[in-house]
């Protein structure tokens, strides 16, 4: 993991994927993440994710939508990420929930839109305690 120097101490710091179509969507994920302290990599669909998934082996959790355009969604994004690293939390979201929650691989959560800053940093340290 990265680590953050302040001072005499080093702080790491969990990467989180995000993965959302909606580039504003991204932006206030990724501003209440790094406000919650956690570094953010962004993918615009699930094919991206899986890329810099690979890319970066520091990844600790996902956080992506349901809906999105390309091959995959977010629940097949969620499946294929929990069988290629079963150590990454994963948190999925959506407007309406419309069975994604049951849908999910086990370990998995699911956030209903629209949430909080705290939501969504509460349940991504509650994933990554589960799975530390």
């Amino acid at each position: 993991m990265p680590e953050v120097r302040t001072g005499m101490n080093a702080i790491r710091k969990s990467v989180i994927l995000i993965v959302d179509d909606d580039a504003l969507v991204r932006v206030h994920s990724n501003l209440a993440l790094e406000d919650a302290g956690y570094e953010v990599v962004e993918a615009t669909n699930a094919a991206d994710a899986l890329v810099k998934l690979k890319e970066r082996p520091d990844i600790a959790a996902l956080f992506t939508d349901v809906r999105m355009p390309g091959a995959l969604n977010g629940i097949d994004l969620a499946h294929a990420v929990h069988a290629q690293r079963p150590d990454i939390a994963i948190l999925v979201t959506s407007g309406a929930d419309n069975g994604a929650s049951s849908a999910l691989p086990a370990a998995a959560q699911f956030l209903q839109k629209p949430y909080t800053k705290a939501q969504l940093s509460q349940m991504l340290q509650h994933g990554q305690t589960v799975r530390a």
